[in-house]
């Protein structure tokens, strides 16, 4: 399981599947490393069922999470410049909003 406090990067976007179930997809973002070797590690999450519904009006771009995470992967891709990237998925088993004001990403 994976526990981290997040930032997301953009707002969440709910949609529903044929079911109706509601599923929110989650840009979120931590800082890895220190002072200028500082760098962003983005994680790609979803949140489904009734909790998705409930907190995607709150999940907005900047807002802090604690974010509770399973079935943690590695994404590999390539970016436009032909460079090598990766990025984290994970399925969010839960959230905890974080009280105070939201930081822009």
């Amino acid at each position: 399981m994976l526990v981290k406090l997040v930032r997301l990067g953009r707002d969440a976007e709910v949609k529903y599947t044929q079911n109706g179930d509601p599923v929110a997809s989650l840009a979120m973002v931590y800082d890895i490393g220190w002072g200028d070797k500082k760098r962003g590690q983005w994680i790609i999450g979803t949140l489904w069922g009734k909790r998705a519904e409930s907190l995607g009006p709150y999940l907005t771009k900047g807002t802090q999470v604690v974010l509770y995470g399973d079935d943690v992967e590695v994404e590999q891709f390539m970016k436009k410049d032909g460079t090598s990237g990766a990025k984290l998925k994970c399925r969010v088993s839960d959230l905890e909003l974080v009280s105070g004001q939201s930081q822009q990403a």
